[in-house]
């Protein structure tokens, strides 16, 4: 499983190479992400992370946007942009992208970002985009199940071990047993990010890396939990198609 999830990354990548082997730096209409790739020829191809959640009476958003499209912007990230496919079968089709229009707004007081996406029926498969210096990051397609696996959002599924300031955190999959890696955020009560860390393990302890295969944690900055504090995790379990089955969240208290 984690191999495939490795896998689909690299063909993504090499389905972007291809475009953009193929285009000319010209003046184009956007309407599609192919022509979006095409005015954007002369950048360097770079990924970026991002995944969606979503059921019907709203997971982050309300019930007219039930579906959040959440993304890490690194440093210097700019033009943020949100594209659609309306069938799963055109996942790798760039020209079946269309541009959308949604409201967004930050995470983690910024750390984090997310398009608010509007209700549909069925599936839909969405792109990210965004710019840095130089470059045009393009996440890989995520499909958006929020009809078919709604995310179970179940804070019961997490259980967290007081240990001083390295609580040990453990979780199960939920209903839907189909997670590839788990998201673990710590944040404070002002929802200041402390940490954010990738595992393919059900576990994590703070701020042990041994497990860690994904960081996005500020890399000037090593994080450090206060005794006697009140903190947050923040728990995703996210498919290899980057949908999220599984939510929790629960506050907790270094001794």
């Amino acid at each position: 499983k984690h191999l495939d999830y490795m896998r689909n990354s690299i063909l993504i990548a090499a389905i972007l190479l291809l475009v953009f082997s193929c285009k000319d730096d010209t003046e184009v209409e956007i309407n599609s992400l192919a022509d979006y790739v095409e005015a954007n020829s002369s950048l360097e191809v770079a990924d970026l992370v991002a995944c969606a959640g979503g059921k019907a009476n709203g997971f982050l958003a309300s019930s007219t946007e039930p579906t959040d499209v959440m993304f890490y912007p690194i440093e210097g990230a700019t033009d943020f942009q949100y594209f659609e496919a309306a069938s799963v079968a055109d996942s790798t089709d760039f020209s079946k992208y269309i541009l959308k229009e949604l409201t967004s707004e930050p995470l983690f007081n910024g750390y984090l970002w997310k398009f608010n996406n509007e209700s549909f029926l069925g599936e839909r498969m969405g792109i990210v985009t965004y710019k840095t210096p130089g470059k045009i990051h393009i996440c890989n397609p995520i499909r958006q199940k929020t009809n078919i696996k709604p995310t179970e959002v179940n804070k019961a599924l997490l259980t967290v071990s007081e240990n001083g300031v390295t609580p040990f955190f453990s979780w199960s999959d939920g209903w839907i047993d189909e997670n590839a890696i788990y998201f673990q955020v710590i944040s404070d009560l002002d929802n200041n990010l402390i940490s954010g860390t990738y595992t393919f393990d059900k576990n994590f302890t703070f701020y042990d890396l041994s497990n860690v295969v994904f960081n996005i944690t500020d890399p000037t900055n090593s994080p450090k939990l206060e005794p006697n504090t009140t903190y947050i995790i923040t728990l995703m379990g996210v498919s290899e198609d980057n949908w999220i089955n599984f939510f929790a969240q629960e506050e907790f208290r270094t001794d």
